[in-house]
């Protein structure tokens, strides 16, 4: 009687796997959406009676934003019988970047972890980039990418960048200590000949030749010597520094900010956040205590500035993410104003979206951004902890076109 019991409840068990397992097996391969609520289509920028130009999308934040991975057999019984996969708990913490490829993947930094958030929506997973050896990422901030697929990664902390494989293996690396102070962004020119590094404490732009990692040129005020300025005593304050120009960080040791080189003047920086590069070649950088954007050309002469500091449509508080889309808009980031706007290629305004807030389409300190092949719009919602997807109307596109 009591093995009678153990088979039909055996049986029973089979039964529920099976029956499961049939309900959770993968659909045909389809694109992947972030999720949104039914009614998202509802919420463009601008408001109407205006033709819509901006779509919110959906939002990044887990696995369950693209859909269950592909699994075996073996590996969803397994899960059925011992609990669900650490994967799923992995989630997006304090978005500080991203950078998509052409294979629909979506990387994601956060400043720290020496690690990188990856979204797959071809594995229809999530997954934790963590490079060894010497692509190693101590503080992992700015991205980007090339038309080859590497991955370029900004590490302020090891004070370079490194170009790397998708899956993490090194390629090359640009800057070093005797070179850079802070690299917050790096942009790779489409030509793939050069890599721009914005550096927030050195106040420039560090151009350098891709394929060899050799310094180009420095763009902004070079007032003396990198080495001899951050020779100062480790552990010691800002008056026992080398030279006077030099600000100690918070622990005191190397300084942080090399004060001469501030500038204000076209071409001149002032703590660079975000860097980005056009179809084109036009380089375009967050100029940030200046208030600006900066538009460069390849070799990193000046060619036009817009904004400055304000309230009003078209001047910015706190100016973080720049990117451009592939009819030439350049849109920048505002963590103070909570949103996006939208400038054309002359630096004229064109449409501002966001507001403070956690609702869908609003943001709380918003930093980076970039632009897809497809022409949508990724920002990080720091403090949201999610990346929000928008789009470019395909009408909206139209009409840039004509212009």
């Amino acid at each position: 009687m009591f093995l009678s019991s153990v088979v039909r409840g055996a049986a029973r068990l089979l039964a529920a796997i099976v029956i499961l397992l049939g309900a959770t097996l993968p659909a045909d391969a389809q694109r992947v959406e972030p999720s949104a609520d039914s009614d998202a289509a509802d919420l463009v920028w601008p408001l109407p009676p205006e033709a819509p130009r901006v779509r919110y999308v959906g939002e990044l934040r887990s696995q369950q934003n693209i859909g269950k991975a592909r699994t075996s057999f073996l590996t969803r019984v397994k899960r059925l019988l011992v609990g669900s996969d650490p994967k799923d708990a992995q989630a997006v913490n304090r978005p500080f970047d991203m950078h998509t490829d052409g294979q629909g993947r979506v990387y994601v930094s956060n400043g720290s972890l020496g690690s990188i958030f990856v979204f797959d929506p071809e594995a229809r997973e999530t997954r934790i980039l963590r490079p060894t050896g010497s692509a190693s990422l101590a503080k992992p901030m700015g991205l980007d990418g090339d038309a080859a697929g590497l991955l370029y990664v900004a590490d302020p902390v090891r004070r370079r960048v490194i170009a790397m494989t998708a899956s993490g293996e090194f390629v090359q690396a640009y800057g070093g200590r005797d070179l850079l102070l802070n690299p917050t962004d790096v942009a790779v020119s489409p030509d793939r000949e050069r890599v721009y590094v914005a550096d927030s404490y050195l106040h420039q732009v560090v151009i350098f030749d891709r394929s060899s990692g050799a310094l180009i040129r420095r763009v902004g005020r070079n007032e003396g010597d990198l080495a001899a300025k951050t020779a100062g005593k480790r552990g010691g304050s800002a008056e026992h520094n080398t030279t006077p120009t030099a600000v100690s960080n918070a622990h005191g040791g190397e300084p942080s900010d090399l004060v001469t080189n501030r500038g204000v003047n076209p071409g001149e920086f002032r703590y660079p956040a975000f860097i980005d590069v056009g179809p084109d070649g036009t380089v375009y950088v967050s100029d940030g205590l200046n208030f600006r954007i900066q538009a460069l050309d390849v070799d990193g002469n000046h060619l036009l500035t817009f904004g400055g500091l304000g309230d009003t449509p078209g001047s910015f508080a706190r100016p973080k993410g720049v990117g451009v889309d592939k009819n030439g808009h350049i849109y920048v980031v505002d963590a103070a104003f909570n949103n996006v706007q939208v400038f054309d290629r002359d630096g004229r305004l064109l449409l501002a979206f966001g507001e403070l807030g956690s609702n869908r389409g609003q943001l709380w300190i918003p930093l980076g951004i970039t632009i897809d092949d497809s022409g949508r719009l990724y920002v990080a919602d720091r403090y949201n902890n999610r990346i929000q997807v928008f789009e470019l109307i395909a009408s909206a596109e139209r009409d840039s076109d004509s212009e």
